[in-house]
């Protein structure tokens, strides 16, 4: 499952303004909350499912990349929400370097193998530097949803 398959523009929040890793994962499950992808009802269970992953192994990546997600009975579909942090959020990455991106990950547990497809081609989609800088600069959620989906497009091109 690509990216811009589970993402829209109105699940893209620019310049993320969590100063830690427990207020972005927050500050996403508040934008899937506020899209009404999420219940109201469901939003502590979900933040407790995604840090109760980040007590097992972080998710802050390499090169200012962090993907939080969980496995959770909380949701029936795939979601994702997207957030940009030029300045910077502590994240425990595995290089050091705060997040710069961070993409939220939510999956029904009886769809294992979609997080894996979509962990994946989220890799692909930042493992070039110019790509994921592009993101994080741009102003606009529709623009990055755009530059993202124009990116998978090459991708199973």
């Amino acid at each position: 499952m690509l990216l811009s398959e589970v993402l829209r523009p109105d699940l893209i929040k620019v310049r993320l303004e969590a100063e830690n890793k427990r207020e972005a994962i927050r500050e996403l499950v508040d934008v899937l909350v506020q899209q009404h992808d999420v219940p109201m009802i469901r939003r502590n269970d979900i933040i407790d499912a995604v840090f109760e992953r980040e007590a097992i192994i972080g998710t802050g990546m390499e090169k200012g990349i962090a993907i939080p997600h969980a496995s959770t009975n909380h949701v029936e579909d795939v979601l994702c929400a997207l957030g940009t942090a030029p300045q910077g959020i502590p994240f425990e990455s595995l290089d050091g370097l705060p997040a710069k991106l961070v993409i939220l990950l939510l999956v029904p547990k009886k769809q294992y193998a979609e997080k894996v497809k979509t962990l994946a081609a989220i890799a692909h989609l930042l493992e070039e530097e110019h790509s994921k800088n592009k993101i994080i600069m741009m102003e606009d959620s529709s623009e990055i949803y755009d530059f993202i989906e124009q990116q998978d497009k090459m991708f199973v091109g």
